[in-house]
């Protein structure tokens, strides 16, 4: 089977059809011509052989079998062989090291709490830090200015 493969993998290579190439309505692949030709190549696939014999005989295959004139096979009808391709190479350069910041960080931010009341009497209140708030109609006045009591805590803005 592969046999007949190559001969129809010539005929694709040649770029030519039978029918086109046959001259009268006989069957070529039933001649005595095209029989030695096909035996021929057989035994040349069994016994192997060089490569420029073997597609010798198998365009004389052709011409007997399919009535193919011959045609010159090219040189390069291979692949060519692989490009090699050197290694992309990397540019070597100094580590990166861990550089001291520019200028030192600022300290963080701390969020003043709310005064903790802890006991109150008729003319102000004490908070948790022993802070005095004294009673000024409706607000008390603290260490930092006008509170306002709101439950345990005071807000003073």
């Amino acid at each position: 089977m592969h046999r007949f493969l190559s001969v129809l993998a010539l005929i694709a290579f040649t770029g030519t059809s039978s029918q086109a190439q046959a001259q009268d309505n006989t069957d070529l692949m039933r001649t005595p011509e095209c029989l030695a030709a096909r035996k021929q190549l057989d035994q040349m696939f069994d016994k192997g052989g060089p490569r420029d014999r073997l597609d010798e005989v198998r365009q004389q295959a052709a011409q007997k079998c399919l009535g193919l004139k011959a045609a010159p096979l090219p040189e390069n009808r291979f692949l060519p062989p692989p490009v090699s391709v050197e290694p992309i190479r990397l540019r070597s350069e100094p580590a990166l090291s861990m550089a001291a910041p520019a200028a030192p960080l600022p300290p963080p931010v701390a969020i003043p709490r709310p005064p903790v009341v802890t006991i109150c009497d008729a003319a102000g209140c004490w908070d948790a830090a022993g802070a005095r708030y004294n009673q000024q109609g409706p607000v008390l006045l603290g260490p930092h200015g006008t509170c306002t009591q709101q439950g345990g805590s005071m807000n003073c803005p």
